[in-house]
């Protein structure tokens, strides 16, 4: 995919961001930094300002205080429309796609939102425009065959399991060429089987795109695998921050969400390849 790698990774830098929701405080000053091309983590108990966190950065929620910077941009005047205008491309847990697609036209979708052409140019068949719909088909066929999905091609998405349904999600998410890529729970909703299976997956999105990732996740093991630098959240603010290494050590980050069995903090079992199947 050399036309994605183009763009260039964004920095992040959020400053005493504070979000309420009524009486309710859902961030309470968070401050931290991502580095260009970056992978950082975000974990935390439900209701600690996780996906809070993720909309005011993509701008679905309006920050009552601090700032969001992208480079040396203030997003602050920013609309979601105009900051994914910018790079900063957002996934949601519910994974949501057009059932009565193939694989094959979700994308071709994806592309045709970022690269438009209209109608009466394709129409006529002008020059440009051929160029531009084979352009558009090759980045298709480069991204299902970066992901594994050409036995998909022309499988309805509404019939394919959960996890080939992400897999095509994370494939649609590289054709938006993401300067900042905000994941919510990517596993969310799949078995361990698969979830194990998207350690590589999400690496190869990252080779891929070459873009910062800032990643919210429920399982840990995998968050620790992915991320050298990890943030854990709780009731709204950053408790702890460092290395996975440090982290299960750390006093801060044992009691607000890593107090729970070694079992559920030891490294994911060994990773295959993702069992895509059909319902």
């Amino acid at each position: 995919m050399s036309e994605v790698t183009t763009r260039t990774a964004a920095r992040l830098e959020l400053r005493d961001v504070a979000v309420a929701f009524g009486g309710v405080q859902a961030l309470s000053g968070v401050s931290l930094v991502v580095e260009p091309g970056d992978v950082v983590g975000l974990i935390g108990p439900n209701g600690s300002g996780k996906t809070t966190l993720l909309d005011s950065i993509s701008g679905i929620v309006a920050a009552r205080r601090g700032s969001i910077h992208l480079d040396d941009v203030d997003l602050a005047d920013y609309i979601a429309e105009e900051r994914a205008g910018l790079g900063v491309v957002r996934s949601f847990q519910d994974c949501t796609l057009y059932p009565e697609l193939s694989v094959q036209d979700t994308l071709m979708l994806c592309e045709d939102a970022r690269r438009a052409v209209s109608v009466i140019t394709t129409t006529l068949q002008l020059p440009w425009a051929r160029r531009a719909e084979r352009a558009k088909r090759q980045a298709v066929d480069e991204v299902i065959a970066s992901f594994g999905l050409d036995r998909f091609r022309n499988h309805l998405t509404g019939h394919l399991s959960t996890g080939t349904r992400r897999v095509v999600d994370l494939a649609s998410i590289v054709l938006a060429r993401p300067r900042l890529l905000l994941l919510d729970e990517p596993t969310a909703g799949i078995a361990q089987r698969e979830a194990e299976a998207f350690v590589p997956l999400l690496r190869k999105l990252h080779e891929v795109t070459g873009c910062t990732i800032l990643l919210v996740e429920h399982d840990v093991p995998l968050t620790f695998e992915l991320c050298p630098i990890v943030h854990v959240m709780q009731s709204g603010a950053v408790v702890a921050s460092g290395n996975p290494a440090d982290l299960r050590k750390d006093p801060r980050a044992i009691a607000a969400y890593l107090g729970a069995s070694d079992e559920a903090l030891s490294v994911t079992g060994p990773v295959g390849g993702l069992g895509l199947a059909g319902p």
